[in-house]
Order: structure tokens, then sequence, then C-alpha cells
């Protein structure tokens, strides 16, 4: 048996709140069944959190769950980079943590005033670091690109990092660099970071267990942004996370229907689940002691967000099994690329 506190992940889709009545219930289970607490939810819902009126229809819905639910504001309006968000409107109503996520922030001068605007409240921004994520999306990672799929090369990636870590130093904005991916990032947040600039950053499971050698490019559920890319930027990730360089593991959790994975790898919708599978597979690597998980899954992401503003809760400590089994997705939506993948661990039924 392990004992360890509940997690916080900083970095949950709900999706909610939409016009099609997306099942939140669905969130808080996959949440309690992966042993987490607390989330952060990214404000890329279908109405997009980018108003009062739809962070208040999305703590409407938070509300009724029986998990802490942190909430993250819109960059931009829209999410479309062209206009800023009132940021001192949504600070006055609690929420400190700006994000396009699934998204970036590409315009040099509007990202400038943003940098500014947030530093002078006090509050953060967490950025997805995509450079073509307006104009040419792409598919996946060299050299897994042909005719057909449009390469994400890691520079789409760190040249919106660097970009950004120039206007940290300059405003001394609060920073978190959101699902880094590549060896390059890496480096330049350790270097950021030995400036003693104010930036964390997160690395997900499936970045940090997979690499995209012998990927099975007729399989829509390994399509995701970031990518999964070579083995040398996976090693380089697992080394981030043991030398303090990234802080902490987060999942991306990103619910999709069946329909829009199992499809072709070009037309396959972005994103995997995660809430349920993150602690399980992490322990089953071997990777990590129990203590540095428990770094990076639950002292680092509520040390991140209490020093930002939020009020983070005292965890419940929640107890695990040994086992040896396929690991299963018990919520509604198992768009996991760790689905039937052998997991050393489980969470005892009655905590659930």
């Amino acid at each position: 048996m392990i004992e360890i506190e509940a997690f916080l992940d900083l970095h949950t889709h709900t999706r909610y709140p939409d016009n099609n009545n997306f099942p939140s219930e669905d969130i808080e289970f996959a949440a309690k069944n992966g042993g987490f607490s607390e989330i952060l939810a990214m404000p890329n819902s279908e109405m997009v959190i980018d108003s009062i009126e739809n962070l208040n229809k999305a703590r409407e819905i938070d509300k009724n769950l029986k998990i802490t639910i942190h909430r993250a504001g819109a960059l931009t309006k829209d999410l479309e980079g062209k206009e800023l968000v009132n940021y001192k409107e949504f600070v006055e109503n609690g929420v400190f943590i700006f994000s396009d996520d699934g998204k970036s922030l590409i315009d040099n001068n509007l990202a400038d005033e943003a940098f500014k605007s947030v530093a002078s409240l006090n509050s953060a921004i967490f950025q997805h670091c995509e450079s073509n994520c307006h104009i040419k999306p792409g598919d996946i990672a060299p050299p897994n690109d042909n005719d057909s799929l449009i390469p994400i090369d890691e520079k789409e990636e760190s040249e919106i990092l660097l970009r950004d870590i120039e206007l940290v130093a300059k405003y001394g904005t609060r920073y978190h660099a959101q699902h880094i991916s590549s060896k390059k990032c890496v480096e330049l947040i350790k270097e950021a970071k030995e400036n003693n600039l104010p930036i964390t950053s997160e690395a997900t499971p499936h970045h940090i267990l997979e690499n995209n050698e012998n990927l099975d490019l007729s399989n829509g559920l390994y399509k995701m942004y970031p990518p999964i890319r070579t083995e040398e930027d996976r090693i380089a990730l697992i080394d981030g996370l043991l030398n303090t360089t990234i802080d902490a593991i987060a999942t991306d959790h990103a619910p999709h229907p069946e329909s829009t994975k199992i499809v072709d790898f070009k037309n396959a919708a972005r994103g995997v689940v995660g809430l349920e599978s993150a602690f399980p597979m992490i322990y089953s690597s071997e990777i990590f002691s129990i203590e540095e998980i428990k770094k990076f899954m639950v002292e680092n992401p509520r040390k991140i967000l209490s020093e930002i503003g939020y009020e983070v809760k005292i965890p419940e400590t929640n107890i695990w099994q040994a086992c040896n089994k396929e690991f299963k997705t018990k919520s509604q939506f198992n768009n996991s690329i760790f689905e039937n993948k052998i997991t050393k661990i489980e969470k005892v039924p009655e905590n659930v």
C-alpha cells in the first residue's frame, strides 16, 4: 500500500461551459479516480473564459463538483490573439492566471502589452508555445511528417518561449511554460532560472514516457500538441525534472469523443486524457521515486498556484495498492495513449 496526498493538476481542459452540455461530472470522476483533488481549468472551453459572464457560468458548474477547480482566464478575446481581455476585471474576481492554451499569443506587440499589464497586476501568464497555431497548425513532429502530415518543428515551441523569456526579463512577469516537449526548451528554461527569472514549467506523462520512434501513424490517439518528439527530447525532460529545471508533471487532460480520435492521423482531434493515467503510468515507469513524484504532482503545483494567489486546500490522502494489469480508463472519454498498457498500481476503490 502507498499513501500519498491528493494531486493538483496544473493543466486540465474541463470543456464546459459549452452549448452541448459536456458531462462535467466526468471531469470529477476522472480526477478523483486518478487521485486528483484540485485542478487548474484551462479557458479554451466552447464558451471561452474571456469574460466575467463566462467565468461565472463555469463557476456555477464547478461548485456542484466534489473537487476544487481553480480558474484561468483567456489571454485574448476568443483565443484569437488579436485583442487582450480585461485582466484587471478578472483579478478582481479571483482569477490570476491568463492563458490562450491550445494557441499562443503570437503578435509580438500585443504580447509585450500583455506581459506588461499582467505584471502590473501581480498575476501570471501560462503559455502554450506554438508559433504556427493561428496560420498553419501542424500535425506531427519530424521525422514522421510526410506529404500529408505537416511538421511541427521544435523551433515553433522554442522561438515563442525565447521571446517570452525576454519579456519576462523586461517586465518581471510571472510566467509558466506549459507542456514543454523539447530539449531546447529545457535548456532555455534552465538558463532563465539561472538568471533568477520568475519562471516555472511543466511536462506531461505522455512526453515523459513516449518518443516518436516507430510511431503508429494510423492511430489518431497519438495526435497531440505539442507532439511527442525524439528520445533525446524525452530524456531531456526527465533530466529537467530531476535537476529542478522543470517544476511539475501536469496532465493536459483533453477529453475527446471516440469518433474524433479513432480516425486517420491527419483528421484526428489533438489531445489525450490524462487525469486517471498520470500517477499509475509515471509510477509504473520506475523513473522517479515516490518522493520525487510527490514533489512534481503535489508539492510544486500547490506552491506555484498559492504563490500566484490561489487558495489551495489541505489535500486528502489517497491509498494505492500494487497490481499488475492493463490500465483501463473508467471515465467516459478514453482517448489515452496508455490504454491497455501495464500498470503496477491502482487506487483503492473505496476512496474513489
